[in-house]
């Protein structure tokens, strides 16, 4: 390609598109800003051309396979009579393609690109390094193959747009369908006796078994097929995908769809008595142009077909009820809001639309994704006859998250409150995304090893060896909405976890003939407890639970307050374990960590070697005497005030080793 003084062949042209997505609940909202600006087209070689631009936003989070990215597109114009084209990337390979780059200086960046049929018409663009907070880099560079754009060469001017959408990655893995609960027509295992409440554990890829027969995946309502299976090619939510941060498409997003649409395609997804509140059309026709007075706020009066038909122009596809569930409950069935980020989960006035399992046209759904224009590929749902409703019935109160309901008992089609998350599966080749730092597996029951001497409960911990668990992801912080936004559910403003330097545990066990021995080291940026008495356990100290062989309960703090180390016993059979219990808390400022030790003799916990017990632990967190914001957690069953009784049903097994 070639150059003529300071003007390109392909011309540059600033992105009119702007993507934020809200957050609504209880009257309040939150953006978190994606902003792609400044986009031009530079000559590249006969064939290519690079696109730059700047791109930001708010909010953003890496730990492990945590994470959140934007998906990026654009859109090309060969002339102003001509219609608006996807623009396809060139890319040698998925993770970082040769001619994918940044200017020095700004937010480490890595770039995604699907391949395949269906790819190059977007990429992810994420955080390289761990850590959260603002993502802002400038001139980042993508490569444009204009050879799969009609009436575009390199003599061509062109106007080129960049677009965006914020997302969350939702890992591979295993998870369950139902909540044990009482949500409406929520899904269970048939069990013999027709049980209704048993969740039902997707463990793989593959077809599901449905119906009332043993062990097969049925609903109390809204049910799949009697005697059949969810078809393989349906996504079951086992393997990852990336999805829609927020619930909404917003004003200005959905404005500048409109404006790359021909006159007849904008006639079918523009709705003048209503949305035309909230985006204005000027000109005349065919020539009209739609702007959004204000592009944040959510952009009402969406039919399943508007939204199917901005998630094909995307790039993106539906997203499943199965994959909602999975983004919600997570690996271990920790529930409320959402385990991997997802904004907007169960959180009121937002009913969201899946694709459903319950009706033969959203079982044919078979995950393929948009190529970048406004039709729909045929195995998508034309309308709500493939659709289930989740999160806020149309208005009528909370579903929770395992909740469901039929489009036949909504709202419209058409209505104030209808959301839309769109979904893509992760790409094949991203070998880079990261571990998934989840859970411990605790299905079956862990060895607690004989320790070769002594333990002296002194805090200072050199007796230990490695740590048989570590906490240090998000996967171990809860509340959930405390791994990474900085705004809850509900607007109020949070000091949320800030990584692995804020808060960490290493926690060892062991016995040495006598007593139960644990012990922790935790990493605190700041420590604080000035609580006495019971009150101890909501400041910085670590929560233990107990329970044993024959059912008795123990429940336990250690702390380090500004009066010095305090034991509290909560629950359990007399006090011989309080009298006798040996204990340590130790601070390093320096190293900002604080050392646990406990020594728990077993004749008065009623443990034996050989029989099986159950401990669950919490670090509790506590910055300035406020009580504590988040804490650690080994598993569920654990509650965090001392009157709770908690369910030690889920607490990890363990066995002392004869």
């Amino acid at each position: 390609m070639s150059r003529s003084g300071n003007e390109g062949v392909l011309a540059s042209a600033r992105a009119a598109a702007l993507a934020s997505w809200l957050l609504l609940g209880a009257g309040t909202g939150r953006a978190d800003g994606l902003k792609i600006g400044n986009v031009a087209v530079a000559p590249r070689d006969a064939t290519t051309a690079a696109v730059k631009f700047d791109i930001s936003w708010e909010n953003s989070w890496r730990h492990g396979s945590f994470h959140d990215a934007a998906w990026v597109f654009f859109k090309v114009q060969a002339d102003p009579k001509a219609p608006w084209q996807p623009v396809r990337l060139a890319a040698d390979k998925v993770v970082n393609p040769t001619g994918y780059s940044q200017e020095r200086g700004g937010t480490p960046l890595g770039f995604i690109v699907p391949a395949g049929n269906e790819g190059f018409v977007g990429m992810f663009v994420r955080r390289t390094r761990e850590g959260k907070g603002p993502v802002a880099t400038q001139n980042v560079t993508a490569v444009w193959d204009f050879t799969a754009n009609q009436g575009v060469n390199k003599d061509v001017k062109v106007r080129v747009q960049a677009f965006g959408v914020e997302m969350v990655y939702v890992p591979e893995g295993p998870f369950s369908l139902g909540s044990n609960g009482k949500e409406p027509n929520r899904f269970c295992v048939w069990t013999e006796g027709g049980q209704d409440t048993p969740p039902y554990r997707v463990t793989g890829p593959g077809p599901i078994p449905t119906g009332r027969q043993h062990g097969r995946l049925w609903a109390v309502g809204i049910c799949p097929e009697d005697g059949g299976e969810v078809p393989a090619s349906f996504p079951n939510g086992h393997a990852a995908f990336y999805c829609m941060k927020f619930p909404y498409l917003t004003r200005g997003q959905y404005a500048g769809f409109l404006g790359t649409l021909t006159a007849a395609q904008a006639k079918q997804r523009y709705y003048p008595g209503y949305q035309g509140l909230a985006i204005q059309r000027s000109g005349e026709s065919p020539n009209y142009a739609y702007e959004a007075s204000a592009p944040d706020k959510p952009c009402p009066w969406l039919s399943w077909a508007d939204g199917a038909a901005y998630a094909a122009w995307a790039g993106l596809r539906p997203m499943t009820e199965l994959e909602y569930e999975k983004a919600t409950h997570g690996p271990r069935d920790d529930g409320g809001l959402s385990y991997w980020g997802l904004v907007g989960i169960d959180m009121g006035g937002v009913s969201e639309r899946f694709v459903s399992v319950g009706s033969a046209a959203g079982r044919k759904f078979s995950c393929t994704h948009g190529r970048g224009t406004p039709e729909t590929p045929a195995d998508w749902p034309t309308d709500l006859g493939g659709v289930v409703f989740r999160g806020d019935y149309g208005g009528r109160g909370h579903l929770f998250t395992s909740g469901r309901m039929a489009a036949i008992d909504s709202h419209a089609d058409r209505n104030t409150s209808a959301g839309w998350r769109a979904a893509r599966s992760a790409p094949a080749g991203d070998t880079n995304v990261g571990r998934f730092t989840g859970p411990g597996d605790y299905g079956k029951t862990q060895p607690v090893a004989r320790l070769g001497r002594g333990v002296r409960a002194d805090g200072v911990l050199d007796e230990w060896g490695k740590p048989a668990l570590v906490l240090t992801g998000p996967a171990d912080v809860f509340p959930v909405y405390n791994r990474f936004a900085p705004f809850d559910f509900y607007g109020r403003l949070l000091r949320p976890w800030q990584g692995p330097e804020d808060l960490c545990a290493g926690v060892y066990l062991g016995w040495d003939g006598e007593a139960l021995c644990v012990a922790a080291e935790v990493t605190d940026d700041r420590h604080f407890n000035a609580k006495t008495g019971d009150g101890i356990w909501s400041g910085d100290a670590l929560q233990l639970g107990l329970v044993t062989a024959k059912g008795v309960r123990w429940k336990v703090a250690l702390a380090l307050t500004k009066a010095g180390v305090a034991f509290h016993q909560y629950a359990g059979e007399g006090d011989t374990l309080a009298k006798t219990t040996g204990c340590a808390a130790t601070r390093d400022d320096k190293a900002r960590v604080t050392r646990y030790e406990l020594r728990l003799p077993l004749a008065a916990l009623g443990l034996e070697p050989g029989v099986d017990f159950g401990v669950n632990m919490m670090f509790f967190d506590d910055d300035d005497g406020s009580g504590h914001r988040y804490w650690l957690q080994l598993a569920p069953g654990l509650a965090a005030g001392p009157a709770s009784g908690g369910n030690t049903a889920l607490y990890p097994r363990f066995v002392l080793e004869k």
